[in-house]
């Protein structure tokens, strides 16, 4: 009697896991849609893929799951670029997208990708 009892439970606490995690990778393709489309770029294959899983504590302190999404973006319809993002308790915790070039900002290769400014007449800064 027990162990049916135990078999039932471990099944119906599978099945919830399995509904909750779809439900997290709709809302995670959701929030990931709005992502590209605020920055101007497209979604490919819009879908995203649960990279990675971890706990993390809520603003309550309570320790929750914590989802790590990716997905693939292009900026241009001709090329691919990895974007990500995070969440926790279905709630959107942090985003990545791949940066765009400034035309005609000057890179410092020293520096990688951080664009050189010099002062203007009035005092503001302007791009070189």
């Amino acid at each position: 009697m027990f162990e049916t009892m135990l078999c039932l439970i471990l099944v119906l606490a599978a099945l919830y896991a399995w509904q909750n995690a779809l439900r997290a990778r709709d809302l995670a393709r959701s929030l990931g849609h709005g992502i590209c489309a605020d920055a101007g770029v497209q979604l490919l294959d819009q879908t995203v893929t649960l990279s990675g899983l971890g706990l993390a504590r809520n603003a309550q302190g309570h320790l929750r799951l914590r989802r790590n999404y990716a997905f693939e973006i292009s900026l241009d319809g001709m090329d691919r670029h990895r974007g990500g993002l995070q969440m926790l308790d279905g709630r959107l915790l942090s985003w990545s997208l791949p940066t765009h070039e400034v035309p005609g900002a000057k890179v410092i290769p020293s520096l990688g990708n951080v664009i050189a400014f010099r002062r203007s007449d009035d005092g503001g800064p302007r791009p070189h």
